[in-house]
């Protein structure tokens, strides 16, 4: 059965970007996966980020460099949008979800740098977006919203412990967010912004890794159902909706054809409708 078709983009690879486009309006939107952006708690889920072997000198580097690789999309003046995935989820979480706008305000005036150069436990204890976003702020890239997945960490012993969570940076005015979770994998973030007073929902994904695996596509077909349907509801309401689909996917662009001989149905280019080109 063919599925409807809406006005839509898909980002797939770390570091993509491709401009889009409404009537008068013309704005930059990169997916980047950032690679396990991990804070100074630590605590860590992958042993490669514990303190034996992460800490400030790393993070500064890390916060650094990928400053560096924003600032060269849109003509140095860094994506309108920018979806964002492996941010460490907060293992040492406070009782009140991080204020980014305000602990930059907070910290006005010192750099990545200085912040790093003594580590204090208020330092350790900030989320490893917020030293994004200040080294994203020293080179001139502001005005960004952060919508950041609500991914918690697991109770203590599980089998599969959350270790990321996906964000949104969004120099639009944002009118709505919504937090879908899927089967083994990050919350997949809707976010509704106005361009120009236009409506644009923007969904960042970060589906279950093993692209090439057969055993773990059944997982990605289960994520992108979760978001095939909300894009149904979205369609349903009104057929020209203008909708971006962005983030990791762990697919290959063309993965029905990639893995025909042991892949009957793919998430991207089945579920998704995606044509592999």
């Amino acid at each position: 059965m063919p599925l409807p078709a809406f006005r839509s983009a898909v980002l797939g690879l770390a570091g993509a970007a491709l401009v889009a486009f409404l009537p008068a309006r013309e704005f930059t939107v990169a997916a980047f996966n950032v690679e396990n952006l991990c804070d100074l708690d630590g605590r860590a889920v992958f042993e490669e980020y514990s303190p034996a072997h992460y800490g400030a000198p790393q993070l500064l580097t890390k916060v650094t460099n990928l400053a560096a690789v924003v600032q060269r999309i849109g003509d140095g003046h860094g994506p309108d949008l920018l979806l964002l995935n492996e941010i460490e989820i907060d293992q040492t979480p406070s009782a009140q979800p991080a204020d980014c706008r305000a602990l930059l305000q907070r910290h006005r005036g010192r750099t990545v740098a200085d912040l790093l150069a003594h580590v204090t436990p208020e330092i350790a204890d900030l989320p490893a977006e917020f030293f994004l976003l200040k080294a994203l702020e020293e080179r001139g890239l502001t005005g960004y919203t952060l919508v950041a997945g609500g991914d918690r960490p697991s109770a203590a012993g599980s089998e599969h412990p959350n270790a990321q969570k996906s964000a949104v940076l969004t120099r639009f005015p944002v009118l709505d967010t919504r937090m879908h979770p899927t089967a083994d994998a990050r919350q997949i973030i809707e976010v509704k912004v106005a361009v120009d007073g236009a409506p644009l929902y923007l969904f960042c994904n970060h589906w279950k890794s093993g692209a090439s695996d057969p055993a773990t596509e059944p997982l990605r077909i289960a994520n992108a159902r979760v978001l095939r349907a909300r894009i149904d509801e979205l369609l349903a309401a009104d057929p020209h909706a203008d909708i971006i689909l962005g983030g990791d996917f762990n697919s290959q662009y063309n993965q029905r054809q990639r893995y025909h001989a042991t892949m009957q149905e793919t998430a991207l280019n089945d579920v998704l409708g995606s044509q592999g080109n």
